[in-house]
């Protein structure tokens, strides 16, 4: 008889001093033998583990590629747990899921192949239950699993020797666990004034979402049926007009940038009918008017941000370039360079018209 599961997202948490780079995931004989070591840990905390299927995925993920919207790791378990049972019907039990030759059986599943950057390294796992049991499991986990679920040496050594993760500290973890602990990583490295925007993605990503309230004036839309967040993106006349600090508010479009491609959020950058969109070179490009001044080329930088903007003098036309990925930028002044002779002004401030406040072209020497 087909039974109705209730699935409960948990996961590893370890401190690690280091890890072998090229080696992100168990075999499967080195992930059952896991398994067996953090079941045990489990049960500790939660005697009626013995009442549920676990399942672990045997891949390192940084807590940032674990935490994307729809939660995808989890779901992979899910759909592996839910095939399980489909076949064989419902038994408490363990499963691992390991590799077989560097590869997962679930692409969603499958670490990076890049070296993790961070100290914090994350496995996903998952309870899957009765429904009548899940209200007391999931009660008690969230309860006490942080506080008292860690992770004794065995599991620790067998990582050490599988996969060369030295860890100094490992923990079980809630879902709602995990999230909390990058709240309060990113409020302790000042970014806690973005982290609405990842949290109600990966909480609900299924109905259109605005952000209002961002760090220096920064706005933002989830456009639940493109699935991509759509950031208003502002050039500096734009920003005075609008009395923000056009230098705070390109940290803050920066940084919002960066967080989401961390967490695998597709963004696109959307201004109004002045700026025009380059897919090419992924800038955006405004029509700042006629001028007298002869063709030139300037290099608008901050001595924290680097380069901001471009200000191009071409045919007795003004064009400020706004690089929306800062590393392209040396390829995009490339190519601005190598189809013309104009000069190229590069100082190391921004240029601005000292009577209006607006981006202008750096006066030639």
């Amino acid at each position: 008889m087909n039974q109705t599961l209730h699935h409960i997202r948990i996961a590893v948490g370890l401190e690690i001093e280091s890890i072998d780079p090229s080696n992100r995931t168990l075999d499967r004989d080195q992930a059952s033998e896991l398994a067996g070591h953090l079941a045990t840990d489990l049960a500790r905390v939660l005697p009626s583990a013995d009442q549920t299927l676990l399942t672990i995925g045997a891949g390192l993920f940084e807590a940032n590629e674990l935490l994307r919207p729809g939660l995808p790791a989890w779901q992979a378990l899910e759909e592996l747990a839910d095939n399980l049972v489909g076949q064989s019907g419902f038994r408490p039990q363990v499963v691992a899921f390991g590799a077989r030759a560097g590869r997962m059986p679930h692409t969603d599943l499958q670490p990076p192949e890049s070296p993790p950057m961070g100290q914090f390294i994350v496995l996903p796992m998952l309870l899957s239950c009765p429904a009548e049991l899940a209200g007391s499991i999931e009660s008690t986990l969230e309860n006490e699993l942080f506080e008292t679920g860690s992770i004794d040496p065995p599991a620790r050594a067998l990582l050490q020797e599988s996969v060369g993760l030295v860890s100094v500290h490992g923990q079980l973890l809630t879902a709602n666990d995990l999230l909390a602990l990058q709240h309060v990583q990113l409020d302790s490295a000042g970014l806690g004034g973005f982290w609405p925007v990842i949290e109600q993605l990966l909480l609900q990503d299924d109905s259109d979402l605005s952000f209002e309230e961002l760090p220096a004036g920064l706005k933002a839309n989830w456009n639940a049926t493109q699935r991509r967040i759509d950031i208003e993106f502002l050039g500096h006349d734009q920003a005075l007009a609008k009395d923000l600090d056009y230098v705070l508010w390109t940290r803050a479009f920066r940084t919002l940038a960066a967080m989401l491609d961390a967490h695998a959020v597709p963004w696109q950058a959307r201004g109004d009918d002045r700026l025009t969109f380059d897919p090419a070179q992924q800038m955006m490009i405004e029509i700042a008017g006629a001028t007298d001044r002869p063709d030139s080329l300037t290099v608008h930088q901050h001595k924290d941000l680097g380069l901001v903007a471009w200000t191009l003098v071409e045919d007795r036309r003004v064009m400020h370039l706004y690089p929306l990925h800062p590393e392209a930028a040396g390829r995009i002044e490339h190519d601005l360079t190598a189809r013309r002779s104009a000069p190229v002004v590069r100082g190391n401030s921004i240029t601005t018209d000292p009577e209006t406040g607006k981006l202008s072209p750096a006066p030639q020497q």
